[in-house]
């Protein structure tokens, strides 16, 4: 009997999934790039799904296949983003000789690559509180990951108490930041970003300082 014909179907059918796929994912890039772009330049309440679809050279009922609304725009670019950041800021961590240094500098390169993008910000943080509330949806950013790779080095070097789970350390320290974060947005012309990340950071680090030796 002979196979030959069937048994090149399955590679057929994944090609064509493949490269559905990839359009899938081109389109989407192409969304994100053009609603940043109108997002940054018209800003975010002036610009309209019609002119994203527009762009694009999508219908609008394709757009929302995509993307139910710009919020949602708005948080799968910080997703991708915060990914990106993520893989940057870790390389210049290395360079930092203390647990209280690494995370001064993680904050300060986080505010840095914030500025950019404030207006969007304050949306990803509305969408993300509202997301928070539906755990089933809810997708972090990433940081209290990085936050807890470099607590569990403090912990490791003797640093940082070992007595509580890094994880929990990590949240908390994420939850500071997220208050300095919102006094930023709210008073941006008062909040200086070296002040602040300084005394955050010497606050953390006073509660979670390794106490083992000088006890003893």
């Amino acid at each position: 009997m002979d196979y030959s014909q069937n048994s090149s179907k399955p590679d057929s059918t994944a090609t064509i999934l493949s490269r559905r796929e990839r359009k899938k994912n081109e389109t989407k890039q192409s969304i994100l790039n053009s609603a940043i772009k109108y997002f940054q330049t018209q800003g975010y309440d002036s610009t309209t799904m019609e002119q994203i679809a527009e762009e694009v050279d999508i219908s609008k009922v394709t757009l929302y296949n995509y993307f139910p609304s710009k919020e949602a725009i708005v948080s799968e670019f910080f997703q991708r983003m915060s990914h990106e950041f993520v893989d940057q800021v870790l390389k210049v961590l290395e360079k930092q000789p203390t647990t209280r240094m690494k995370i001064f500098e993680m904050f300060k390169q986080q505010f840095e690559w914030n500025l950019q993008y404030r207006e969007l910000l304050q949306v990803y943080f509305v969408h993300q509180f509202q997301s928070m509330l539906k755990p089933e949806t809810y997708k972090g950013s990433g940081l209290d990951i990085v936050l807890a790779q470099i607590i569990r080095y403090g912990q490791e070097k003797g640093e940082v108490r070992n007595d509580l789970p890094t994880e929990y350390l990590a949240k908390h320290l994420e939850m500071m930041y997220v208050m300095q974060f919102l006094e930023w947005i709210l008073e941006p012309e008062t909040w200086d970003p070296e002040k602040n990340l300084r005394a955050m950071v010497d606050l953390f680090m006073r509660g979670v300082e390794n106490r083992t030796d000088s006890e003893g």
